[in-house]
């Protein structure tokens, strides 16, 4: 049987305050002003003798795809490891630069392509790590506890997932977390990694500690009352990284990474809602284009957000084009030890579950299955088919923002259906 290496590495991608504009939050009209904590890049190397596979964790909102094709394509061009095998996981801080999740706010190319080469260089040192070892994969007995479904649905995901390696010295050479809620907490004109940023101050180049955001979709941090922003922070914080410290300090011996390295990935197509109604979007502009221009200067900013948004949706259906999505899918799985479903959309708890299932039947164990969001490219909201009957902002609303037409129902389910064609 195949035996499986496995080297980490971490770099910084802070941002200089050249004009950095932040993403996320749609009344960020000018440029942040400080940087309250570092953003990090880490990065997994896994190799068989023959190929590798980089799984990242970056401290970024999310990408749209040409900032995607321009950062995978970096690191291809330093370490020669092809798109299909690399998996860009975004941890969906709110105030990072802006990566396109705002549709027409500037973005900094120059930024990105920076980002793309701290990639490459700690994926070179990661692949020089590798080294055979163990894997010891859990879902922790503890939970987020300030965490809730902004949805307000029961569906919730606060149970924090994390996996351990050690070379065969016994000694710890990185470590992969996960759970699910939205980095939302800072809300100032300030760079920061959000909640995140606490687990942060515990990753070092030595020793990596990545995290990958899963079903957070509809999952927010609750509000405390009397409490700052740090304070917050602080709170949410602690309860993901204080467990995962103390998982990674157990020296209990883990499985043996071996078995095969397994990578599929594939751009498809995904049904989007027909935009056909000439008339009535035509109406629709007109009565954005109303509410604009009635609103006094310097609220006009959202309102300028949806007319365009109206607009292009206009645009659309008079030239006949389908508004459906391509989007980059992909898995991957680590011999026996772990099993990653990567999914290039806003996940909701749900839609995780559905996916989480496949995998379950396939025979692996919740604590090694990573269901991540927010990988490589970022497509709005993914809502399963029984979130529909409750409409809201995730399943229409937010994809305004992003300039793409919204879902539908049949949207989830072909995301859903091509992990269970592939795994």
């Amino acid at each position: 049987m195949n035996e499986l290496t496995c080297g980490f590495a971490d770099g910084l991608i802070t941002p200089t305050l050249r004009g950095t504009f932040l993403d996320g939050y749609g009344f960020r009209t000018t440029p942040a002003e400080s940087i309250r904590d570092d953003l990090h890049a880490k990065v997994m190397a896994v190799g068989d003798g023959e190929s590798t596979a980089l799984i990242f964790s970056l401290d970024l909102l999310a990408l749209i795809p040409r900032l995607y094709k321009l950062v995978s394509r970096q690191i291809t061009a330093i370490t020669g490891v092809p798109a299909e095998r690399i998996a860009l996981n975004c941890i969906h801080t709110h105030s990072a630069p802006v990566a396109g999740g705002l549709a027409e706010m500037p973005i900094d190319t120059d930024y990105f392509a920076h980002v793309g080469d701290v990639c490459g260089e700690i994926a070179l040192r990661a692949m020089e790590r590798r080294v055979p070892g163990t894997f010891r994969a859990e879902i922790l007995p503890e939970r987020l506890i300030h965490v809730y479904n902004r949805r307000g649905r029961d569906v919730l995901d606060p149970s924090i997932r994390a996996a351990a390696f050690r070379d065969r010295s016994g000694k710890l050479r990185g470590v992969l977390c996960s759970a699910s809620c939205h980095a939302v907490i800072n809300t100032g004109m300030c760079v920061s990694a959000d909640w995140l940023s606490v687990l942060n101050r515990s990753s070092s180049d030595d020793l990596p500690l990545l995290f990958l955001q899963g079903r957070a979709g509809d999952a927010d941090p609750t509000g405390e009352s009397g409490k700052d922003i740090d304070a917050r922070i602080e709170t949410l914080g602690g309860e993901l990284a204080s467990p995962v410290l103390r998982f990674a300090a157990s020296e209990e011996a883990g499985e043996p990474v071996c078995g095969e390295l397994r990578a599929v990935y594939e751009w498809i197509r995904v049904p989007m809602k027909p935009m056909r109604d000439t008339d009535a979007l035509s109406a629709a502009v007109r009565e954005a284009e109303r509410d604009y221009f009635a609103a006094p200067e310097g609220k006009r900013h959202e309102l300028l957000r949806e007319l365009q948004w109206r607009r292009s949706m206009l645009d659309l259906a008079e030239s006949g084009e389908s508004g459906d999505l391509t989007v980059p899918m992909q898995l991957m799985t680590v011999g026996h030890a772990l099993a990653f479903a990567f999914v290039p959309f806003e996940l909701l708890t749900l839609t995780g579950d559905h996916i989480e299932a496949i995998f379950a039947d396939a025979g692996w164990k919740s604590g090694q299955i990573y269901v991540c969001g927010y990988t490589n490219t970022v497509n709005g909201y993914l809502a399963s088919r029984e979130e529909f009957a409750y409409g809201g902002y995730e399943v229409s609303g937010a994809s305004h923002w992003f300039g793409i037409p919204e879902s539908v129902p049949e949207t989830a389910d072909t995301v859903i259906d091509w992990f269970r064609k592939n795994l």
